[in-house]
């Protein structure tokens, strides 16, 4: 069964609507602020406060399930804006649909709290909250909440195809939001040396970000008139790492599987010709692992000939929002005609190990209006 990409929102430190958010990035705008609660040795024998992409006047005030809470309603808004959803007294429509939070890896040092002890905390001071907070009339049964990290997108493609495959739901919307500028975030971050400061060079910037996407059985997106935006054609999801994640050159031949069977096989008459979209965040260990991805995929894709998007440049490290954002790029770039090709792939490193890649394609209706524009 084909899923389809039917709906997008997003709310950044570029914009509160993903047009103007996608907009930004494809400029290669940047909206970088200094951040309150580090400061760092500036490399002059003073001190300054760490640089970041935080979400100004959208998010500020709210700490950890409730900034997630708070960027997601954000991005879930603009969806609805801008795909003229119905409102929540249109129970049937909402009856159909499922709702999947994608939260980030639950690390105890930065949160405070573990899930092995708390295994219902996400779905409690997470999903349920937000769903309350939009007023949606979705059954409980209908909420998941997956603490993935980067490789969250992926992991929602998997069940989402499972549930619409079995109709057990018409449509699936997934919200991914993660924020990185927490005073509790930053002191985490600065302890494992992964931030960029002025005297360290290779590190990640801190960001903030809720995305969604709207993912739909075709047959529900034709019956209600839907414009289709993306299609997903193939998604890939490695085993996640127990304990220590591997070394750069394990997630990288893993990545590189991924990538190689998420492509087009050889008795298809399409070929890969498009955008590489890859949440590297300027740290080493993840520029390792596409490192060594690139070369082992050197006779399966024209590397010098496709675009490659890195997201981070211009939002920083959004963590569970990455793959999310990742898709609303892909699909925004086919909607308005900003993609050089009919193909996108988003590519995710987990910090646990895992990595993933999600194929997506332009609708055959929306390159015929290329070519007819051209």
């Amino acid at each position: 069964m084909k899923v389809c990409v039917t709906g997008l929102g997003m709310v950044s430190a570029l914009g509160y609507g993903v047009v103007g958010s996608h907009a930004a990035i494809r400029a290669g705008i940047t909206r970088p602020s200094p951040l309150d609660g580090l400061v760092v040795d500036d490399g002059e024998g003073g001190a300054t406060r760490v640089t970041g992409f935080p979400v100004r006047g959208f998010a500020e005030g709210f700490f950890q399930a409730g900034a997630w809470v708070r960027l997601a309603a954000g991005s879930f808004d603009d969806l609805v804006q801008a795909t003229a959803l119905p409102p929540a007294s249109a129970h049937e429509f909402w009856r159909g649909t499922g709702i999947i939070t994608l939260a980030p890896l639950i690390d105890e040092e930065r949160f405070l709290f573990s899930l092995d002890r708390a295994p219902a905390a996400l779905l409690e001071h997470y999903a349920r909250p937000l769903v309350r907070l939009l007023e949606l009339p979705v059954l409980p049964h209908q909420v998941w909440a997956l603490a993935s990290g980067h490789c969250g997108m992926a992991e929602a493609i998997k069940l989402a195809e499972r549930e619409l495959s079995a109709r057990r739901l018409n449509r699936i919307i997934v919200l991914g939001a993660d924020s990185y500028v927490d005073p509790l975030s930053l002191d985490w971050l600065a302890q494992r040396r992964r931030l960029k400061t002025p005297t360290r060079q290779t590190g990640t910037v801190p960001g903030e970000a809720g995305a969604c996407v709207l993912l739909e059985s075709e047959v529900s997106a034709r019956t209600r008139g839907a414009m289709i935006g993306g299609l997903v054609e193939a998604t890939g999801l490695g085993v996640r790492a127990d304990g220590k994640r591997p070394p750069p050159t394990t997630m990288g031949r893993a990545l590189a599987e991924m990538v190689k069977n998420a492509l087009p096989g050889p008795q298809d008459e399409q070929s890969f010709e498009g955008e590489l979209l890859l949440d590297l965040n300027g740290e080493d260990w993840k520029a390792q692992v596409w490192g060594y991805a690139q070369v082992l995929l050197a006779e399966y894709l024209d590397l010098g000939r496709l675009r490659v998007v890195l997201p981070c440049e211009s939002l920083g490290e959004i963590g569970a929002a990455s793959g999310p954002a990742s898709v609303c790029l892909a699909v925004g770039g086919f909607l308005r005609m900003r993609a050089p090709g009919d193909d996108a792939m988003s590519c995710s490193i987990s910090d646990s190990g895992q990595v993933a890649a999600v194929r997506l394609r332009r609708p055959a209706a929306l390159r015929s209006h290329t070519v007819a524009r051209s």
